[in-house]
């Protein structure tokens, strides 16, 4: 539960309720790809038999499936080449870029309905009293694409999260200094990466960080672009230099706090009640870390 998030601020004050939000995103339900369709995406449950909407006090669950019908490339170049091959030989000259295009398009669609069927589901966390939206995944197009769908649902205004300091310096700036921000520790893993043209890297994992190489790496011009840190010793993630946190891992004294129930749904809400508790934690922390929240015009 929870491996990613990309952070998200609910700009004014959450009026829908769980009943009013499930009935909007039934607006946009899943529905599996038809033979001529490429893509598809909707709102499926979180949970078996939960609806549209999974609710444990203040903080909601969601889920958007993507579907999408793919093609082989190398299928579908083989199948190109012959009509343009064909277009060569009846027209007497070779198609142009254009035509080549319009050709993949008609090969693509011929191949659809043979084309193999792939699925993603992204959970979608949303803390309303805080203002909070997080979406689990590690891609930030991703990350926009699910966002898109969401407030075509609730049409509630929602922007990126952004820090007063940038997250890069601030990284660089903790390992120059040997000297994490306050609740948290840095780990033993760091990605660097040169900002000249070549934008050399660097991984170090296993390792102390207080060490004059890394320092050394930062003053020639690298910066941290994803750095292992620990809060509280409760949870370990990545911080990446555009503000994601990535491989979240709930430590034992967290999984400690969770209910010991035999019945799975019981089980399932006491376990999505510390985590998110324990998340709903770890943002402000974070944002302090990172100077504070950098407030929209």
């Amino acid at each position: 539960m929870f491996s990613n998030l990309h952070l998200y601020r609910i700009t004014e004050p959450w009026s829908l309720s769980t009943t009013d939000l499930a009935k909007k995103l039934q607006n946009k339900v899943f529905k599996p790809c038809t033979e001529k369709m490429i893509s598809s995406s909707g709102w499926v449950e979180p949970r078996p038999g939960s609806g549209l909407v999974y609710a444990n006090q203040k903080q909601l669950l969601l889920n958007v499936c993507f579907e999408e019908r793919k093609v082989p490339e190398p299928v579908l170049q083989r199948l190109t080449i012959l009509k343009a091959a064909k277009v060569e030989r009846e027209k007497g000259y070779k198609p142009s870029r254009a035509q080549l295009k319009e050709l993949k398009m008609e090969a693509l669609l011929e191949l659809l309905p043979r084309a193999f069927e792939h699925q993603t589901t992204i959970p979608v966390w949303l803390n309303t009293s805080a203002g909070l939206i997080g979406i689990d995944t590690g891609t930030p197009a991703k990350a926009d694409d699910v966002m898109t769908i969401l407030q075509d649902a609730i049409n509630t205004p929602v922007s990126l999260i952004r820090t007063s300091m940038d997250p890069g310096s601030a990284m660089a700036s903790w390992l120059m200094n040997n000297e994490a921000p306050d609740e948290f520790t840095v780990d033993r893993e760091v990605y660097l990466q040169g900002l000249d043209i070549e934008k050399s890297k660097v991984h170090y994992a296993q390792l102390s960080l207080e060490r004059d190489e890394v320092r050394q790496h930062i003053i020639e011009g690298r910066r941290p672009t994803k750095l292992a840190m620990t809060w509280d010793e409760r949870i370990t993630f990545f911080l990446t230099d555009k503000f994601q946190v990535k491989k979240i891992t709930f430590l034992d004294s967290v999984k400690a706090e969770i209910p010991d129930e035999e019945d799975e749904d019981a089980a399932y809400a006491g376990m999505f009640q510390v985590y998110t508790e324990k998340l709903t934690k770890l943002v402000p922390s974070l944002l302090e870390a990172l100077g504070g929240e950098e407030l929209g015009e």
